[in-house]
């Protein structure tokens, strides 16, 4: 049992000056560029020079001790990392990427017989919002207390406890942010002092590249005879290849009154649910392993001190149910389309602002030349002109609207197709190609629905007959078509395609009358199909200027 002497002399000082306590300092920002260059740096010059004058802060250990074991394998680089509990130790903005119910446990056992427990519990209350509490203990017991002259008198225990209680949400599209409220109590035999402080973060995740920053004690309330450090932590992750990511931090702590530099160094490799860690920072080289699996997690981390080699083990327990990766990449590509259709209607509603700002003008030429309007023929065929140029911007309007009602109505058929929801999928998409029959994306969800449907055949060959009518080539798509009512006898498309398809053949015949036959027999199959009607408009047209009934 490790025995720590203290004169009653030492026993009646402020516990926190001057080094009593181990501690970490808390960390200054600089940009990502001279980042790293900062931290390698540091690793060879400036450890030495930050050992001198800056022995311990104020409830430093407890403030920044590894809330896990992957912390403590990444030597402590984690404050552009997010998505657990332990995001409520070092940044309270990490939180909000949590998509768990989790719950964390974290021991270790430290040098000359001290102890640190941890327990952390993250609650998303919504979509990117999350609650979390947890709390931390550093005790070190059977400390020999003896008084001026050596004499032994009693043992006695010293113990640092923190409280955590965090919220943390989405405040932009890639940027998240967070704040903690934490309650710190220390005691070592009869002394003991409180106080209360806050954090504020921020995370923001971009393509490959995370970063953090993280304002500590922003409250500098007093702890005993001291003030709480205020600090500043900024920190930065990077995927570098595939699934190897780099990350690193660097701070400022006591920003008040004296500058407290630090630099931490981190790598991270995940190979399915095994993770490999290594890191460095300004006192110690750390590694270490880890498993991750949907409902728990298990890792290790050892740590090469210049006082001992310490091993740390932590596990965290999720319930719930995280969105699978399909559901993941289903929600990243609605929110693509959307963001798409957005663009579009956008573009389309600058391009209708553009045609109401030229019928405004055409509206005030058009009375100009009202009044100015006379029996001139030139002048009559001048306005002719210019109604048909009218007619022309309203047709060009109505496209506009009816192009800007598909792509809503195409946006809406993929979001019950990802819902799995393939019979109203596909009842939007008929209506689309009803009046689209050649929209590209319409014609590519179809396929998608007839793949995921149960008559999956019959509808891959009347895709193909509708591509082959599409194309012009109507015999085979006849043949294609009957192809799927072999399959599915009661397939109403597939029965229209094949009489349309008749008829363009008939019309290409100039068989008038037989192609008049086909469209009806299609029209009493579904009366309200406009192409129908209006190729049947036009034969019956034909058919009154040949002087046919």
């Amino acid at each position: 049992m490790n025995k720590i002497k203290n004169t009653e002399q030492t026993q009646n000082e402020p516990r926190n000056r001057h080094g009593t306590w181990l501690s970490f300092r808390v960390k200054r920002g600089i940009s990502f560029l001279r980042l790293l260059r900062l931290c390698f740096a540091m690793t060879f010059l400036c450890s030495p020079v930050f050992s001198k004058d800056n022995s311990g802060l104020p409830a430093e250990y407890i403030l920044s001790f590894y809330p896990d074991a992957r912390t403590s394998a990444l030597a402590g680089a984690v404050v552009s990392q997010g998505g657990s509990v332990s995001s409520i130790y070092y940044n309270p903005a990490g939180l909000a990427s949590n998509f768990y119910n989790e719950l964390s446990f974290f021991y270790t056992p430290l040098f000359y017989g001290t102890k640190y427990t941890y327990i952390g519990y993250a609650y998303p209350i919504g979509s990117k919002e999350t609650v979390a509490g947890s709390i931390g203990f550093l005790s070190t017991s059977d400390i020999e207390k003896t008084n001026s002259i050596g004499e032994t008198l009693y043992d006695f225990s010293s113990q640092e406890s923190v409280f955590n209680l965090a919220y943390s949400a989405q405040i932009g599209d890639t940027t998240d942010g967070g704040i903690n409220i934490k309650f710190l109590s220390q005691s070592i035999d009869d002394y003991s002092a409180h106080a209360a402080s806050c954090d504020l973060g921020l995370f923001s995740n971009k393509d490959d590249t995370k970063y953090g920053a993280v304002v500590k004690n922003i409250i500098p309330m007093k702890i005993g005879e001291d003030k709480l450090p205020l600090s500043l932590r900024l920190g930065l992750t990077q995927r570098i290849y595939d699934k190897l990511f780099l990350s690193g931090d660097v701070a400022f702590e006591d920003m008040l009154k004296k500058t407290v530099h630090k630099w931490f160094l981190g790598s991270e490799y995940n190979y399915k649910i095994y993770f490999l860690r290594a890191g460095l920072n300004y006192k110690e080289i750390t590694c270490g392993v880890g498993v991750t699996e949907e409902k728990f997690s298990i890792d290790y981390a050892v740590s090469f001190h210049t006082l001992d080699i310490t091993h740390r083990f932590s596990v965290a327990l999720r319930f719930g149910v995280e969105p699978t990766e399909a559901e993941k990449h289903a929600i990243k590509i609605l929110e693509e389309n959307k963001l798409k259709v957005e663009e579009e209607e956008k573009r389309i509603a600058q391009k209708k602002s553009e045609l109401e700002k030229d019928i405004a003008v055409f509206n005030i030429e058009k009375e100009k030349i009202e009044k100015l309007m006379t029996s001139d023929a030139k002048l009559k065929n001048e306005w002719k002109k210019i109604k048909q140029e009218k007619e022309q911007i309203i047709y060009e309007l109505e496209n506009v609207r009816k192009k800007q009602q598909l792509s809503q109505m195409l946006l809406k058929a993929r979001e019950h197709f990802d819902k799995k929801e393939y019979v109203a999928s596909s009842d939007i998409v008929n209506r689309i190609l009803k009046d689209d029959p050649r929209n590209k994306d319409a014609l590519e969800l179809l396929r998608k629905i007839t793949d995921a449907t149960t008559t999956t055949a019959a509808q891959e060959k009347y895709v193909k007959a509708l591509e082959l009518y599409e194309q012009g080539k109507y015999t085979d798509a006849i043949f294609k078509a009957d192809e799927a009512l072999k399959i599915e006898p009661e397939y109403q498309n597939a029965q229209i395609l094949i009489k349309k398809s008749k008829a363009q053949n008939y019309i290409s015949q100039k068989r008038y009358q037989d192609a008049k036959y086909e469209l009806v027999e299609a029209i009493k199959i579904s009366p309200d199909d406009v192409e129908l009607l209006e190729l049947l408009k036009r034969i019956q047209t034909t058919l009154d200027v040949m002087g046919e009934q």
